[in-house]
């Protein structure tokens, strides 16, 4: 992606390795993998994780509102919301910090939860819907990493450059006819947009307070790691 330099010219920047991943982006990552490998092996229950509007009411099942990001099915789906995550998690956990940007997760994961849920409760004629996997949430990033800084040039790989609010519509369009083309279903698409609302509230209240703190990844002290040292010679010709 690009990024503007203090000289006023635009550079290509890609985000960091791994070793400098802020935490909670690392958290998300080595999360959605654990769940998508959790799936194949079958190491974990799939359908008691995912959401579904009759599990929440009158089941009363909540842990489902936010476990179901948990539930990737599809190896190209795992493998782009990774992407997504890295790419555009590590900026807005740097510019909102690392708490609010955990806070900013967990609203935009339970709030698309309950709109699609209270939307498919409230009107059955609407649509069915089943909730699982990143779609909502990496909407609510992308919206939200656009808002930031909408003017500013997204030339992401070297493909389609264009800006941020330009790279944010294409990926709602993309959503939304993509949903109504498959499942037309009302509450399936307010459950992949409810999101939204929360991107905008924090990058409302970020312009307003600015950002927190970002907790970087802290390596534990390991005894057999090879250490550096000096070698100094003295006037008697010793070395130290």
């Amino acid at each position: 992606m690009s990024w503007n330099t203090p000289a006023g010219r635009v550079v290509w920047a890609g985000p960091p390795g791994w070793s400098r991943l802020p935490n909670v982006t690392r958290a998300l990552l080595v999360l959605t993998a654990a769940g998508y490998l959790g799936g194949v092996l079958r190491l974990a229950p799939m359908r008691l994780l995912s959401l579904f509007p009759e599990r929440i009411w009158p089941a009363l099942e909540l842990w489902r509102l936010v476990t179901y990001p948990l539930v990737v099915l599809g190896i190209f789906n795992v493998l782009f919301g990774l992407l997504i995550l890295w790419m555009f998690g590590w900026e807005l956990e740097v510019t909102f910090g690392s708490r609010p940007f955990a806070l900013f997760v967990l609203s935009a994961v339970v709030v698309s939860a309950l709109l699609g849920t209270a939307v498919a409760l409230l009107f059955p004629a609407a649509g069915a819907m089943a909730g699982a996997g990143l779609s909502g949430l990496l909407t609510a990033m992308i919206v939200a990493w656009a808002l930031l800084g909408p003017r500013l040039p997204a030339n992401l790989f070297g493909i389609l450059p264009m800006t941020r609010r330009g790279f944010a519509l294409l990926a709602l369009v993309l959503v939304v006819f993509g949903e109504l083309e498959s499942s037309r279903s009302l509450p399936q698409l307010l459950f992949l947009l409810g999101g939204l609302p929360v991107a905008w509230l924090f990058v409302r209240t970020t312009r307003r307070g600015g950002g927190g703190s970002v907790r970087p990844f802290r390596r534990r002290w390991n005894p057999f790691r090879r250490r550096r040292f000096t070698v100094v010679e003295d006037r008697s010709g010793r070395i130290h």
